[in-house]
């Protein structure tokens, strides 16, 4: 519950941006620096200074953390260094340092900790979602959709023959022609929609205040422009079977499952199709 909480209040401060998260670490940094004058000469306040400065580096970025650092540095040598002397110029600079490496080395760890949670959420051949990153992304959509009533779509799709096409042409080929598909996809969905790589040949997107109608309308697109997909490159068919929840309220694995088998139905029919089929939560 925590841990919950903690990730949903960095997440808060993430989507503030960088001017908001500047402005507080200032802030900050200004009400240490009255604090720091309020207290006797005898208590240090390097350490605390650490704070708005780690703050404005991970929210807001090393720019801003470094401004900081210099402020923090200002603000901590002018109650302690009246005079001019190669002691106190020394100190202040030790203390300059030290700040802005903390910037520097937490920027840095903000930036190897994107990267490894965009690969570890991220399909590396086709860059689009992969299970994971799709089961949170929509699960947290589910609840909006539960609470307002409001219906969407699950739609799962299969590449037929593909195993054929890897070992007629290669994998190299095989690749291409996922990407293709996944460039197809994307221009046929809204960027509320959500399309993720699920196994090797297999995708699943997700549909929000999508009622069957309106889905009908965007999968019998897709497989047309596949169509003209496949007069350019290799032959690409897909077979596809789609759910729509009416009332929002469904399970996801359910709902996902039952795509799946529909999807199933459509390969033993003969491929190259598309069922449909209506669920509810209640």
């Amino acid at each position: 519950m925590l841990e919950s909480l903690i990730i949903r209040y960095f997440r808060y401060l993430d989507q503030q941006g960088k001017i908001v998260n500047t402005l507080l670490g200032l802030v900050c940094s200004l009400l240490l620096g009255v604090l720091d004058f309020l207290t006797p000469m005898e208590y240090s306040f390097s350490f605390l200074y650490l704070l708005p400065i780690s703050f404005t580096t991970w929210f807001a970025g090393k720019r801003p953390g470094l401004v900081i650092s210099i402020i923090c540095t200002a603000f901590w040598s002018e109650y302690r260094y009246q005079g001019a002397s190669g002691a106190a110029a020394w100190n202040i600079l030790s203390t300059l340092g030290i700040f802005c490496v903390v910037a520097i080395m937490l920027f840095r760890i903000r930036q190897l900790w994107e990267a490894e949670s965009t690969l570890s959420r991220t399909d590396p051949l086709t860059g689009v979602m992969n299970l994971r990153a799709f089961m949170e992304i929509v699960e947290y959509e589910l609840m909006r959709l539960k609470r307002e009533k409001s219906p969407f779509s699950i739609a799962y799709i299969d590449l037929d023959n593909f195993k054929q096409i890897n070992d007629s042409y290669g994998h190299r080929k095989g690749d291409e022609l996922l990407n293709e598909v996944v460039r197809c996809l994307a221009s046929n969905l809204r960027k509320t929609d959500a399309v993720a790589r699920i196994g090797g040949d297999e995708f699943t997107i997700f549909f929000p205040a999508t009622d069957q109608k309106a889905v009908k309308v965007v999968t019998q697109k897709v497989r047309e422009e596949l169509k003209m997909l496949s007069s350019n490159t290799l032959a690409t068919t897909i077979s596809m079977g789609v759910v729509t929840c009416i009332d929002g309220a469904c399970n996801l694995d359910e709902v996902i499952s039952i795509a799946d088998s529909l999807m199933y139905e459509v390969k033993k029919a003969g491929k190259n199709n598309v069922q449909y089929a209506e669920h509810t939560g209640a």
